[in-house]
């Protein structure tokens, strides 16, 4: 039986980035790919439907993956419409297409697209914890565990340039050590003060409440948010049925944000106020507010996936800090490795039972950030056991952690086999 992949692209550029690699990876595993345009989604759904009703749509089996239920959120264009002018069925449903989901944030961000879901729906969460939760408050979707992989440096004609990231990152220590940037760190800047204004159109009260959970993280970040958040909704309200309660962690992704923001902003003052250089590869870094800003190299605008490719394959140390995934991983943990670059991240329970510390990764620890400049000031005075971390972890990522080998795993549930 024939075999097609539908993905979607110009949706999230770093999304679209993940499928173009899986793409390349379902190809050379014999599949078709077929493209769902967010820029022009009228004519990809006319294509679409001209390819499943065509000559060769016959014997031809068709699944869709996707990224945080893009092309699953009501695209008008994509959905039948009732006699209300309402979306009724999507075109998935209308062709019966089975749709595999993969959520790279906590479900609590999808409260409403997870309340009424697609009948072929499968998800995959990339932390193990967010997988829990779906099958503790979603039973009847199924959910797998599914953590993300590295990006290598793709060519399209469109702007990206540079080598191939191996070619970055030959294990040649003389080539290594000539790498321009010692720290690097490709990651957006979020200030505290936006999240505030959410948080500030809040009653006394609830503020209060929000507050509290916050300082709670702030204080334990080993916590996972579920752990966390339950224990003060119990303390509340001691009979709150499970229902109850996601409809309440629905409220609390400003939560999460602020929390993992909070804590990207100050790893990234310790450092530079305690006298690292620090390359930032993303937008609004330029409004930090540090004691030493001089230690800060920025870009000053917002970069592609594959500009941070580039980037990290100069780099290194590559610096990640984790969206508060505590039994999961950040794309940007493999990239790295994949880039060469020694990978330097708070660590997950995941995270420790793949890899091990200064052997082919490095953690630091959110506790102890005061710690930070000491420690990378170490690691990079002694640039041969750096460049020994960089290269074991990157024989690992190679072997393991690409988008071909989560496509392998994925091709299970393309066809069928769970």
């Amino acid at each position: 039986m024939a075999k097609r992949i539908v993905l979607c692209r110009n949706a999230v550029e770093t999304l679209t980035y993940f499928s173009r690699q899986l793409a390349e990876a379902f190809e050379a595993r014999g599949y078709e790919i077929f493209w769902m345009d967010l820029d022009k989604t009228g004519l990809s759904a006319w294509k679409l439907r001209q390819a499943a009703a065509g000559p060769s749509a016959a014997g031809t089996e068709t699944v869709f993956l996707t990224f945080n239920f893009i092309g699953l959120s009501g695209e008008e264009e994509w959905y039948a419409l009732d006699d209300d002018g309402k979306p009724s069925a999507s075109i998935w449903e209308q062709l019966g297409i089975r749709c595999l989901n993969i959520l790279v944030d906590h479900p609590i961000y999808y409260y409403r697209a997870l309340k009424y879901p697609l009948p072929e729906m499968q998800v995959f969460c990339i932390d193990r914890d967010h997988a829990a939760y779906m099958k503790r408050f979603y039973p009847e979707i199924p959910c797998a565990f599914l953590p993300p992989a590295g990006n290598r440096l793709l060519e399209d004609g469109q702007g990206y340039q540079g080598k191939e990231c191996a070619d970055f990152a030959k294990d040649s220590f003389e080539e290594w050590d000539h790498r321009p940037y010692p720290l690097v760190f490709t990651a957006n800047y979020v200030p505290a003060a936006h999240l505030e204004k959410q948080l500030n159109q809040l009653e006394p009260e609830y503020r209060a409440f929000y507050d509290a959970i916050i300082q709670s993280l702030m204080h334990n970040p080993k916590q996972d948010l579920l752990s966390c958040i339950e224990g003060f909704f119990r303390r509340e309200i001691p009979d709150l049925s499970d229902a109850q309660l996601c409809e309440g962690m629905s409220s609390m992704p400003v939560v999460d944000l602020w929390v993992r923001t909070r804590f990207r902003e100050k790893t990234i003052q310790a450092l530079a106020d305690g006298g690292i250089k620090v390359h930032l590869f993303g937008k609004d870094w330029e409004q930090i507010s540090c004691r030493h800003p001089e230690n800060l190299i920025v870009t000053g605008r917002m970069v592609t996936s594959a500009e941070c490719v580039q980037a990290t394959a100069q780099a290194k140390l590559s610096l990640n800090t984790m969206p508060w995934f505590k039994d999961g991983a950040h794309d940007r943990i493999f990239t790295s490795m994949l880039c060469g670059a020694a990978a330097f991240t708070d660590d997950s329970r995941y995270l420790r039972e793949q890899f091990t510390d200064m052997d082919t990764i490095i953690y630091y620890g959110l506790s102890q950030l005061e710690a930070l400049p000491q420690q990378v000031t170490e690691l990079l005075s002694d640039p041969q056991r750096l460049f020994g971390i960089a290269c074991r972890g990157k024989r690992v990522a190679v072997e393991c952690h690409q988008w071909k080998n989560r496509a392998g795993v994925l091709e299970k549930y393309v066809a069928g086999v769970k």
